[in-house]
């Protein structure tokens, strides 16, 4: 049993931001042991970045504002130690990579903090080799960082601090940017350094999914205080408690099932767990019964899809570095059409879309949009048509309020007044931002700043509406709300398409899938298609969903189809429980 050292200390710890009405922490007491692995949790802008803040002194010693109380880390006082010798015991990596890299090589980025901590050049020379290889960016050792995609910056931000190795690790979203299989590899790792090195960890993080099975005690947070505090199964046993941030799925199709009566015991939390679970239901041969219960293919409600609004035909994309990024894609999207674009880190997928609106131009190809050739076409012209939210929302937010942000579009494409009023309040409304209307957006939660972002592209109402990345620091509650305004959008004839590691939301939504690796399309069917093809999906090294994998485990008892959600699952599950035929 792991030592009880309270390796940190929090009593009553309030703080509050310059110019805020009120604390972004109420009143935090918390004790972590040495060699604990704790998820942090929560909806988004409940505090918990700014706990991660306070524990390694960014709190109060780089952000002004309010702190009382006590936080001790490793023995020494937060408020009383320098940030240079805090940063000796603890880690921190931040939500946006960005904040991290500096440096004109990968290898020189991770060289930097062992270089300031005095390490011998042998030692330096060990430790690059291990963090290259155990975060998967070997074959990046020579890159510039400003040269990666979004999910390579973030392993360059977690193999630089995991390089220095201290006894505390706090990590901000560090699976966001990640495709499934990077995110696995990422926590698997976590898992040993936490379990052979006794590192205590702190992992804030939404995709509960993927983290759930590796730690060892939940925290939830809302409205700055700690709401919930426990093991996974105490604090996840109850959905309706979570203020919105969902369970795993596997467990919400186990405590559908058990409301009813049809299972009982403790919610499995893995993919395997619930296969074993699952199958001690099913007497011999019962499952088969559920083979003619096949889920539904497509989502309901939306009529037929329209006319090609974007047309990529064999389009190539090299960068000035030789990197090529598209490899003779060629692609078309309806009006009216849900597209999600998936694929690993580096696969191409945001050059593709940067191509919809002419941020980027193809060296070879043509890319058409509403029937006119692009290349004879402005960015601002191609931007009324096509609306481009990028993966990082600091790259496109620059106002000091967060209305006058989402008003800018419109206002510049010649709204009048009252329709750029009413524009504005339907975004923010959407995005769930009529509170914040009037904050500035770098005062915001990194979730918060992504739904600003968002809500800036929609509020012109464009055509085609292309989102990088959407869920990255979104809650359960937001990202079901995301869906349902996609599919509102859908509904008035737009195109929708988005690029996005988070398989869970796209088993959910079932949107047609486009996948992509090393720059080529190498699938493109119905989320059902693309999500039970296993040689398709590691080729793209793309992980299916937690309850597809569950049910490829069960493919003995004669289930039929494989589901990719909770709806599908339970629908194939519960009628044959029940008895009926």
């Amino acid at each position: 049993m792991k030592e009880s050292l309270g390796i940190i200390e929090i009593k009553e710890l309030t703080y509050t931001y310059p110019a805020a009405t009120r604390p972004v922490l109420d009143g935090i007491n918390l004790t972590v042991e040495r060699g604990q692995f704790v998820l942090l949790t929560g909806p988004s802008g409940c505090g918990k970045t700014t706990l991660c803040r306070c524990l390694n002194g960014l709190v109060p010693h780089f952000y002004n504002g309010t702190l009382k109380g006590e936080a001790h880390v490793a023995g020494l006082s937060v408020s009383k130690t320098p940030t240079s010798h805090l940063a000796q015991h603890v880690g921190l990596i931040f939500q946006n990579p960005d904040n991290q890299i500096f440096a004109l090589t990968v290898e020189k980025d991770i060289a930097f903090g062992l270089e300031n901590l005095g390490f011998p050049r042998d030692e330096m020379r060990n430790r690059i080799d291990w963090v290259l290889r155990t975060t998967g960016i070997e074959h990046l050792r020579q890159r510039a960082p400003h040269e990666l995609s979004g999910g390579q910056k973030q392993r360059l931000a977690i193999a630089s601090v995991l390089a220095m190795r201290p006894g505390i690790l706090v990590l901000d979203e560090p699976t966001s940017f990640l495709d499934p299989v990077g995110a696995d590899r990422v926590l698997t790792v976590l898992d040993s350094l936490n379990k052979e090195m006794d590192l205590t960890i702190i992992l804030v993080e939404h995709r509960l999914d993927l983290v759930a099975p590796h730690v060892d005690r939940v925290i939830l947070m809302r409205d700055g205080k700690i709401a919930r505090d426990g093991t996974p199964w105490q604090v996840l046993s109850d959905e309706a408690d979570l203020g919105g941030v969902g369970v795993p799925r596997v467990a919400q199709l186990w405590q559908r099932l058990a409301k009813e009566g049809l299972a009982k015991g403790p919610p499995p939390l893995t993919a395997t767990a619930l296969a074993q679970a699952l199958r001690s239901l099913f007497p011999q041969g019962q499952a088969s019964k559920a083979r003619h219960r096949q889920p539904s293919v497509a989502p309901t409600g939306l009529g037929e899809l329209g006319a090609p609004i974007i047309e990529i035909k064999g389009v190539h994309y090299t960068y000035p570095t030789g990197v090529k990024a598209l490899d003779d894609v060629s692609l078309q999207i309806r009006r009216g059409e849900a597209l999600a674009i998936m694929g690993e880190n580096g696969a191409g997928k945001t050059t593709l879309v940067k191509h919809f609106n002419g941020l980027l131009r193809p060296q070879k190809g043509q890319v058409y949009v509403s029937g006119t050739n692009a290349a004879d076409r402005s960015v601002a012209s191609l931007s009324r048509t096509v609306g481009l939210a990028f993966q990082n929302p600091d790259d496109q937010i620059f106002s000091e309020k967060v209305e006058d942000e989402v008003a800018f579009g419109p206002r510049n494409f010649g709204f009048k007044e009252e329709l750029l009023t009413k524009s504005v309040e339907w975004a923010l409304g959407c995005l769930d931002l009529v509170e914040r209307s009037h904050q500035n957006p770098f005062t915001l939660s990194g979730g918060e700043r992504k739904r600003v972002a968002l809500a800036s592209v929609l509020v012109w109402s464009p055509q085609v509406v292309i989102l990088d990345e959407p869920t990255i620091g979104q809650d359960y509650a937001q990202k079901k709300r995301l869906m349902s305004l996609l599919s509102d959008l859908r509904s008035q004839d737009k195109a929708v398409a988005i690029v996005t590691h988070d398989v869970e939301f796209v088993a959910e939504w079932k949107p047609r899938i486009v996948l992509m690796s090393k720059g080529r399309i190498i699938a493109d069917g119905s989320a059902e298609q693309v999500l039970t093809s296993p040689t398709v999906l590691e080729t793209a090294s793309v992980r299916t969903s937690e309850i597809a994998r569950a049910f490829q485990e069960l493919s003995d008892l004669g289930f039929g189809k494989t589901a990719i959600n909770v709806e599908d699952a339970y629908g194939m599950i519960a009628p044959s429980l029940r008895g009926e035929t």
